[in-house]
């Protein structure tokens, strides 16, 4: 069974070359991380990876109003590498949505909201 984070943000207006250019930036920084190796190495002693390490965004077929789709597979090996991937894969995701603040965001993982702390400026997976 696979588990993954999805991601949309909406709004009429499409990306700026800006907020573009910032997911390039996001998506680099998180993908070559330093939480990338603390995660394999959970996910090496417990047989082997079975995650995707960077944040994939759907080129085609984007729902009506939405600037950006996507989705990353999480490790289902052991609670403890989802749960370091899902840290870090919201942090990726905070750092993305205050570069594009003015969208109508949803981060969620299968049917449980990731809700966004707005004291914080960032996404609590713990809440």
């Amino acid at each position: 069974m696979s588990i993954s984070i999805y991601y949309t943000a909406g709004r009429a207006q499409k990306l700026t070359e800006r907020e573009r250019d910032a997911m390039i930036a996001v998506t680099r920084k998180y993908s070559a991380s330093d939480q990338i190796e603390e995660i394999e190495e959970c996910l090496r002693s417990h047989g082997g990876m079975n995650w995707e390490k960077g944040l994939y965004f759907y080129d085609d077929d984007l729902s009506p109003d939405s600037i950006l789709e996507g989705s990353t597979k999480l490790p289902d090996i052991t609670e403890e590498a989802i749960w370091l991937s899902l840290q870090h894969w919201c942090k990726a995701l905070s750092e993305l949505r205050r570069a594009i603040p003015d969208a109508d965001w949803r981060v969620h993982v299968d049917d449980h909201d990731i809700e966004w702390d707005a004291d914080r400026q960032e996404y609590d997976p713990t809440i």
